[in-house]
């Protein structure tokens, strides 16, 4: 199979998984890569087209293939591509981005730890991109390719610079941003003790999502300790790199044939955006009626 047909094979979902052409593309890993980078840095020119295609599944292979492979040249394309305000980026990239995108970040990343920090500070970027962003450094710490250390005292700049920016006028009257809920799990698993005043004070504020953290999660944290936190996390599927695009993608729900009237809707893949729309829309309305109850006890 020339490197055209492998392409070929995967650039649309068809409801079959393309085994053969995942198997050669991983063959031919030298060969295909120049052509992944490619496709990821078209992506960025041509997103009106893709969410227009929802079959196109090339940029998704691209992603995995080159977390896979390790592949540090296409960590500034996957943080610039991610960078793109709005929500485009996640409507064309689906449940990747909440359920595997912190995975591919880490896998692929080439040490400028300062990209991610743009990533998660970007206020123009969708949400969960910022905050897979910043779950990404809870897998390099779990993985020992940056220290603890370092992330705790950014994690320290983070919440300083958060509270600034809620302070201001226009964001208190406003949702909480759900960068926040995302910080203060992974402070409260990292760096439980060191950074409790910050969490505390976020929790009190009612800045945190309460349906996924609490003062009682807070006091599980600190009580077990950071080192059993990240002993966890270690043998945590969801904190781990990415090491085999077939076992990551073949049960996802565009390739179970028995659900026949999938394509037909036009879901594109598992990790489709409109799937993907859905589930954020009903957490965030979760989230505001959590939100609405959790005040009323308190008045």
């Amino acid at each position: 199979m020339q490197l055209e047909e492998i392409l070929s094979e995967l650039e649309n979902s068809t409801g079959q998984f393309p085994y053969q052409a995942l198997d050669k593309a991983i063959e031919e890993r030298e060969a295909i890569i120049p052509l992944l980078l490619t496709t990821l840095s078209d992506c960025k020119n041509n997103l009106e087209e893709i969410y227009n295609k929802p079959e196109y599944i090339l940029h998704i292979y691209a992603l995995f293939l080159l977390a896979q492979f390790r592949e540090s040249k296409a960590y500034p394309l996957i943080i610039e591509f991610f960078s793109i305000p709005g929500e485009k980026p996640m409507e064309v990239t689906g449940d990747v981005v909440t359920e595997d995108l912190s995975r591919i970040i880490a896998s692929v990343y080439d040490g400028n730890i300062e990209s991610i920090k743009r990533l998660i500070e970007n206020r123009e970027a969708n949400e969960y991109v910022r905050g897979a962003a910043l779950q990404s450094l809870i897998i390099l710490v779990v993985h020992r390719i940056i220290s603890r250390e370092q992330v705790i005292e950014y994690f320290k700049q983070l919440f300083s610079l958060l509270f600034e920016n809620q302070s201001s006028t226009n964001a208190a009257e406003e949702e909480p941003d759900y960068i926040w809920t995302e910080l203060v799990i992974n402070a409260s698993i990292i760096a439980p003790v060191e950074l409790q005043e910050y969490i505390e004070r976020s929790l009190d504020e009612d800045l945190v999502e309460p349906l996924f953290f609490a003062k009682d999660d807070l006091d599980d944290c600190l009580q077990a300790g950071f080192e059993n936190n990240l002993n966890k996390l270690r043998g945590n599927p969801h904190y781990s790199l990415i090491e085999d695009t077939v076992s990551e993608m073949k049960t996802w729900y565009s390739f179970d044939m028995n659900k026949t009237k999938f394509y037909v809707e036009k879901e594109g893949f598992s990790s489709s955006p409109k799937k993907s729309q859905s589930k954020a829309k009903k957490k965030k309305k979760m989230q505001k009626e959590s939100r609405r109850k959790n005040r009323a006890k308190k008045k």
